[in-house]
């Protein structure tokens, strides 16, 4: 039979995610109250620009953490992927109705697809590092 390992987790880490989401749903529904459907943004290119920037260097990382066969690249892999579905939502929802549109909802779909096959890189590095151990995660008491 096989071993179990346990991984420990911080109490603090339950706690404090709880009350994010909690505080979250309030948040939510003032946003959703009080925010303008239509808002003119300054520094649109910038924010565009250094939104890909930030995702090149979230690639190369989980490239070189690949390449070098690191653990760390479960983090950078689960942060890029969540980058793709950011960027999937964001450039679909503030396309023009039309031409723009259709082309950011094929975008989306190839960045949706490349979150899933990061998602699934993911899985597989973590099958295979826990050499098919269960793992059981507890709270520190």
């Amino acid at each position: 039979m096989d071993k179990i390992k346990e991984i420990y987790v911080p109490k603090w880490a339950s706690y404090l995610y709880a009350l994010l989401a909690i505080a979250l749903v309030p948040w939510i529904i003032l946003l959703a109250q009080y925010l303008p459907a239509k808002h003119l943004a300054r520094h649109w290119d910038a924010l565009w620009v250094g939104f890909d920037i930030i995702m090149l260097f979230n690639i190369f990382l989980t490239l070189y953490f690949v390449i070098h066969r690191k653990i760390w690249v479960i983090v950078s892999a689960a942060s890029l992927a969540t980058l793709f579905i950011v960027d999937a939502w964001f450039d679909v929802l503030t396309a023009r109705p039309g031409s723009d549109e259709r082309s950011s909802i094929g975008q989306a779909i190839i960045e949706l697809t490349l979150s899933f096959l990061t998602f699934r890189l993911i899985y597989h590095i973590i099958h295979q590092s826990t050499d098919k151990k269960d793992i059981i995660i507890r709270r520190k008491k």
